[in-house]
């Protein structure tokens, strides 16, 4: 069955099956896992270890950008196209301290769904619910469709 033929309930499945397998490198290298995806919609997740700190004990703001990035992403090819980023803004409103968070996790809701572009904004928040940042990304749809590993 093609990616066009599945239904959206199985091709969402697929589609967090295949943004959290070995081919996401960065993804992996970085810990980030993406827990739903759904029409215009993405949650994800980055368990903290040290290596995802910076200097003054709190997570590095760009462990939570790549966290809102990839959860916006998710979100945008929910449309069966293939998307990259064009352009994002993100603000970091509290700190997400090492020593009381073990984990950062990331919602994304659209904006809009252009003809040629999408736009997500991406809430990050820690373990105990905290608001940590809120992106707003905009991504381009490039040529072609997703077509997921096992699709015929």
């Amino acid at each position: 069955m093609s990616t066009n033929q599945m239904n959206d309930e199985e091709y969402f499945r697929r589609l967090v099956e295949y943004r959290n397998s070995g081919v996401n490198f960065f993804a992996k290298y970085t810990n980030i896992d993406i827990t739903e995806i759904g029409l215009g919609y993405a949650k994800g997740n980055i368990q903290l270890q040290q290596h995802h700190g910076n200097p003054i004990g709190s997570v590095h703001g760009g462990c939570t950008f790549s966290l809102a990035d990839s959860v916006g992403g998710a979100a945008a090819v929910s449309r069966r196209r293939a998307v990259t980023t064009v352009s994002s803004s993100i603000n970091y409103v509290n700190a997400a301290m090492m020593q009381r968070t073990t984990a950062l996790y990331a919602e994304a809701n659209e904006i809009k769904a252009g003809k040629s572009t999408c736009v997500y904004r991406v809430d990050v928040y820690d373990d105990k619910g905290t608001l940590v940042a809120t992106a707003t990304n905009t991504y381009f749809y490039l040529k072609g469709q997703i077509e997921l590993p096992g699709a015929d």
